[in-house]
């Protein structure tokens, strides 16, 4: 008897997992992910907009390079060209954003960076927020479209 009872107890593990045991597992890991995505897909936007943000502080500061050593403001490929900026932002995307920076009509004296999500809406968004800077230095975002100097600066 206690040779057969040790032989049912090895056929049983060799069985492996019942289907409602797999379900069981798939359905926790289909909840856990539920919860999961959307926090990283927030986060990650997050973290695409605080670069975003960084970048236009780093094309403002080459701009001032730029302009204190040709005179004049310069516009994005031009700084990249002049190893002001790394060769991504100076390719004009980012982090799920894209750059602009043109020197104004007088371009001694002015220019303006722009930086535009590629995604701004859905789950799948790069980033929600629109920014803007120009030779004040100053920051500036919107949340509703693009970004200009009457928008409010960033904190």
């Amino acid at each position: 008897m206690n040779y057969m009872s040790n032989s049912k107890l090895i056929d049983r593990r060799n069985r492996g997992f019942s289907l409602i045991e797999l379900l069981i597992v798939l359905a926790i890991l289909l909840i856990v992910a539920t919860l999961a995505v959307p926090n990283y897909l927030a986060a990650r936007a997050r973290a695409n907009e605080a670069s975003a943000a960084s970048s236009v502080r780093a094309i403002i500061t080459a701009e001032n390079l730029y302009r204190n050593t040709f005179s004049v403001f310069a516009d994005l490929p031009s700084l990249g060209s002049e190893y002001l900026t790394d060769s991504l932002l100076a390719a004009g995307t980012k982090s799920g954003y894209v750059f602009s920076s043109t020197p104004g009509s007088s371009p001694s004296l002015e220019f303006a960076v722009d930086a535009t999500p590629v995604l701004s809406i859905g789950p799948s968004a790069t980033g929600q927020r629109n920014y803007y800077g120009d030779e004040t230095a100053v920051i500036r975002f919107n949340l509703t479209g693009g970004a200009d100097s009457t928008s409010p600066p960033i904190q």
